[in-house]
């Protein structure tokens, strides 16, 4: 398990919450995330993502433990239920879209309304159906009408339920840098393309519980992943195979085909990243051209876990 430290004066703090329904859904969740982070919620289905988001939003309370956005109980906290978007929401009635919006605005006293729908509008790529009927538009376009409502409220925090999985990473991840910027943002997926693509830290969902949360090295450490390595050596010798496979920790080694130099690549698979001092030092006897720890499928890290 990977520690989460609680920070003093976070922004979102969740302390030891135990959710469930009639059975549980999240046990002894605790982390915390500063005012401004972007962060993944990964997990596979039924791993209690939804339910966290909801806890976030206000929508449902804890049975036990508490979770508090800028320091007030989250079920207090004016405005959090506004910037829950979810690919499963079904509460948009007959109207226009430009008519919904601008109402939302003017019940939320937002300064510069009509300018700032625009603006919205416009980075969400939905200028087109602004004249249309809700009931008309494609399941996407929706999808981007309840972003621009979450844009224009006064959320402390946005909570995208599935969103990315709809609208793409490439999308979602130009919407954190425009109308997302500077708010603090968790995106639930279970789509490991999606997660790693997003590029912030993660928060790794596993059996109702948060198994650890940072980035998918760092994930990989905690859990005890396995790691791949690449070594390009100058001059192989069939004792240096010999004895690499044979080192702790090593669960494979492979020679793969390259171009790249006059050398030969060695492909070393090691159990977790703990064998990885003693392995370089083992390669540092070798007539090295270069080393390159690969990156860890996050579908790996998933697949490792207990």
């Amino acid at each position: 398990m990977c520690y989460t430290a609680q920070m003093e004066g976070a922004f979102v703090e969740f302390r030891h919450v135990h959710a469930s329904y009639d059975e549980p859904v999240l046990k002894d969740i605790s982390f915390s995330l500063d005012h401004g982070s972007q962060v993944v919620l990964f997990g596979s289905a039924a791993s209690g993502k939804t339910t966290l988001l909801k806890l976030l939003s206000g929508a449902i309370v804890p049975e036990t433990g508490s979770v508090l956005v800028n320091g007030k109980n989250a079920v207090r906290t004016s405005g959090s239920a506004a910037g829950y978007v979810s690919v499963y929401s079904n509460d948009l009635f007959h109207e226009i879209v430009f008519d919904m919006l601008s109402d939302f605005g003017l019940e939320e006293q937002i300064q510069n309304l009509p300018s700032r729908i625009g603006e919205i509008s416009e980075i969400l790529g939905i200028q087109h159906i602004m004249k249309k009927n809700i009931q008309h538009i494609s399941t996407t376009e929706k999808v981007k009408v309840y972003l621009a409502k979450a844009a224009l409220s006064e959320a402390p925090i946005i909570l995208l339920d599935d969103v990315a999985d709809v609208i793409g990473a490439g999308e979602m991840k130009a919407l954190l840098s425009t109308i997302f910027f500077g708010r603090t943002v968790c995106i639930s997926t279970r789509n490991v393309e999606i997660a790693e693509s997003l590029d912030v830290p993660i928060l790794l969902l596993h059996k109702l519980a948060l198994v650890c949360m940072g980035t998918k090295n760092e994930i990989a450490h905690a859990t005890g992943a396995v790691r791949v390595v690449d070594a390009w050596v100058e001059g192989m010798r069939y004792d240096l195979l010999r004895k690499l496979r044979s080192h702790p920790g090593v669960l494979e080694v492979r020679l793969i085909p390259t171009n790249q130099f006059d050398g030969t690549c060695v492909r070393i698979t090691i159990r977790n990243s703990r064998y990885l001092p003693a392995l370089y030092d083992a390669l540092s006897q070798a007539p090295l051209a270069s080393i390159q720890e690969l990156p860890i499928p996050l579908e790996d890290i998933l697949n490792s876990l207990p």
